[in-house]
């Protein structure tokens, strides 16, 4: 149902139930507001967008007042033109006003210069938001030339303690946004007001650090807040982007949404795109693909140290290299992060150039003996969407805090809804105060505890169960939707084998959807295009006659035969880490520099996601786009291009791809309905991966094999966690 309505002459047509202010933004009419944001409910505080309605005998609130059949709006007449100015120097009588009031604003960066013969800037900066902020918009909208009233700076310090973002409280206009935000948006209730009077500020309770009072950093009040009050460490001074470009987080298996900002063709910051972003995805992104350790040229180990040389020199040395190795002396390893694209013309140059099978991801080390139950659980994984409808939800060490913290508002609005909410985890974690149940298994009993509460379930005699499991057992029994969501960590348990078993065995007896949140962003697209000795492209075995036949045709040439590989005399790695020693002739393909003890005989510089186009699958078996935000800095290129490179210095045919479409198109010959944004059946995945008895302990939060930026580092406190220095990043 519509209703119709006359804003400033235009008439207008919304759903019934709509505000005015909806009314007018839909119908491109500009109606000033500071503390309204559209996907929350108004709060009409501010009183910037009041209107004038025939009938009434004074001003409402367009945010709030609901649009009726038949009214008539005035949006801007001279008498709402004077409220609004009175409401403003209201609210700027406890903000400092240089940059908003000042006569010579408007020629303001044209005056910036400087006679020092040196690439300075000089000028009356005062705040980070210089640009951006919405109340120099409204000053300029309203025309307020002066303040008439006394001002008044609060004089509170600056608080710098916390690692992503500076709190300006003097320059806070009290619209609520950021407590709304965080209450509403992210269920939490990290931020309040504190004080009374003129006295009130937002803050935490008890004046505890954003750390302290839980906050997990998502960078949602930062990103509302109209002022400068909140200010992000790493781009404060970096002023308004040059280009917002949509993609894909690839900092784990959800492939979140985010916009890449730029200016001067270098990534300056995040934010989200369509829905919510972890600490990782918008604080980590600058300082990974921006630092200035980025490999920028080829490199190769000259009397044991790394000398800069051309592409030609350097592709001249692989083909050296890469034509005297025999197929069971060349080894690849590929970062599960890799773009599918990358992905795929890695396992292609492997089999068709090396003539071996022996391609993999370090997922494969990563996961250990539990790699055939997890490739099951990415076969049947429900959507996240499920959640929604789920009575109860089974959370297995599960910790979501500060990474997929995109999660905890969907569980914890499930919860609020009535859906049960059980952990089981053997520490404290985010979810230790909110869940109607926390059982605490001892480390490595886990799998135990999950044969004992399925055979609960199952109405048989429990080995060994207590209270806790039987209490749970119960509530299982009476849930009609149940979801199981694996966490990253116990997926990588050293006896992830036994513990997948015992959850498709409760999933099974309970009718129960399983999600595994894999750490990797591109494990299914990993499977999919067959980058392991086990699989072929499609997700097929490698000893599927009739897949081999197929590739065979397409590639124009005949797959090697599934064989075990010897030691490597040559390791091509690709976004994953090299030995600390061994004998093999190390090519390094990645975006930095290898981490201290690592050695390299010749090392590629790889373009990042930032960097690319292409496409990864997410956990949802949904593919997902990455677009180039920036060009690669100095010679880097994309994975596949380098590999092309070397394959035509082979003579290798079937490398003489163009774009990545081209390589999409070929991918879509084997993967059937390959696009971006379509969403995939992994029917046909047949894992039959071998015996690997012992997981490869990895650090959670990294990207092609590189640990995270030393503050999201630093958040989680994980032993062995190496980081780069930060020097480079301005936190004043």
């Amino acid at each position: 149902m519509t209703v119709r309505l006359t804003i400033d002459g235009q008439a207008v047509e919304v759903e019934d139930g709509s505000t005015i202010l909806q009314a007018a933004r839909q119908n491109g009419i500009y109606i000033p507001t500071l503390c309204n944001i559209p996907e929350l409910s108004p709060q009409g505080s501010c009183r910037l967008c009041i209107v004038d309605i025939e009938g009434s005998d004074k001003p409402s609130t367009s945010c709030n007042t609901p649009a009726k059949e038949g009214m008539v709006v005035r949006t801007n007449t001279p008498q709402l033109g004077a409220r609004r100015t009175e409401v403003l120097r209201l609210l700027l009588a406890e903000h400092p006003l240089s940059c908003l009031i000042c006569p010579g604003k408007d020629h303001c960066e044209e005056c910036m210069v400087t006679l020092r013969k040196a690439g300075t800037t000089t000028g009356c900066r005062s705040c980070s938001k210089d640009g951006q902020c919405e109340l120099q918009v409204l000053v300029r909208t309203v025309g307020l030339g002066d303040v008439t009233y006394p001002t008044r700076y609060r004089g509170v310090p600056v608080e710098r303690g916390d690692p992503f973002f500076d709190r300006d409280y003097n320059l806070c206009v009290l619209c609520g946004r950021c407590v709304q935000t965080c209450e509403s948006l992210h269920f939490n209730s990290t931020l309040t007001f504190t004080g009374r009077s003129s006295g009130t500020l937002v803050g935490t309770a008890f004046g505890l650090s954003h750390l302290e009072a839980g906050c997990s950093f998502c960078g949602a009040c930062v990103e509302v807040c109209p002022t400068g009050a909140l200010s992000e460490k790493t781009r404060k001074w970096d002023g308004a982007p040059e280009q917002e470009i949509e993609s894909t987080c690839v900092l784990c298996g959800l492939g979140c949404s985010m916009r890449l900002l730029s200016k001067n063709n270098v990534v300056i910051g995040s934010l989200p795109g369509d829905g919510q972003l972890c600490v990782k995805g918008r604080f980590g992104i600058t300082e990974l693909v921006s630092h200035p350790d980025r490999c920028a040229a080829p490199q190769q180990t000259v009397d044991g140290r790394l000398m800069t040389v051309s592409w030609d020199e350097a592709i001249a040395a692989a083909v050296e290299q890469l034509s005297s190795c025999p197929p069971g002396g060349f080894a690849m390893r590929l970062s599960a992060d890799l773009s599918s694209e990358d992905l795929y013309v890695a396992q292609k140059f492997a089999r068709v150039v090396m003539n071996t099978n022996q391609v993999m991801t370090s997922a494969r080390d990563a996961y250990g003996r539990g790699m055939n139950g997890i490739a099951r659980l990415l076969k049947n994984a429900a959507q996240l969407d499920v959640l929604d409808q789920a009575d109860a939800i089974v959370c297995l060490g599960l910790d979501i805090r500060f990474a997929q913290s995109v999660l905890e508002p969907m569980l914890l609005q499930a919860h609020w809804r009535g859906a049960k909410l059980y952990t089981i985890h053997p520490g404290e974690h985010s979810l230790s105060q909110q869940a109607d149940l926390w059982l605490r298994p001892e480390p490595g009993q886990m799998p135990a505890m999950l044969t004992s509460l399925a055979r609960q379930v199952a109405g048989e005699t429990p080995v060994d169960g207590g209270d806790g499991v039987a209490h749970l057992a119960a509530g299982l029994r009476e849930a009609g939707n149940l979801v199981i969501l694996l966490g990253p960590e116990v997926l990588r348990e050293p006896d992830n084998d036994s513990l997948i078993e015992a959850v498709e065995e409760l999933a099974r007896l309970t009718n129960a959807s399983t999600i595994p949140l894999a750490a990797e962003s591109n494990l299914a697209g990993s499977l999919l295009v067959g980058a392991y000795p086990d699989l072929l492209p499609g997700g097929l075995a490698a000893s599927d006659a009739d897949r081999r036949r197929q590739i065979d045709q397409l590639w124009g040439g005949s797959l090697p035969e599934p064989t075990p590989g010897d030691e490597p005399s040559v390791l091509y790695l690709i976004g994953a880490q090299p030995p600390a020693s061994g004998e093999a002739f190390v090519i390094y393909q990645n975006i930095d520099q290898p981490l201290d003890g690592q050695h390299a005989d010749l090392l590629l510089p790889a373009a990042a996601f930032s960097e690319i186009d292409g496409t990864i699958v997410n956990i949802e078996k949904q593919v997902l786009a990455l677009q180039q935000a920036v060009p690669p800095p100095g010679e880097a290129l994309p994975s596949w291009q380098i590999l092309c490179r070397i394959a035509r210095a082979m003579n290798a045919p079937g490398f003489d791809y163009a774009s990545v479409e081209d390589i999409q198109a070929e991918m879509a010959e084997l993967i059937a309905s390959y696009q971006a944004g379509a969403r995939l059946s992994m029917d046909s995945l047949n894992p039959v991966f071998g015996t690997n008895e012992q997981p490869l302990q990895v650090p959670r939060d990294t990207y092609m094999g590189f640990p995270m930026t030393r503050r999201v580092a630093g958040l989680r406190g994980l032993p062995g966690m190496v980081s780069k220095e930060t020097d480079h990043v301005q936190t004043d």
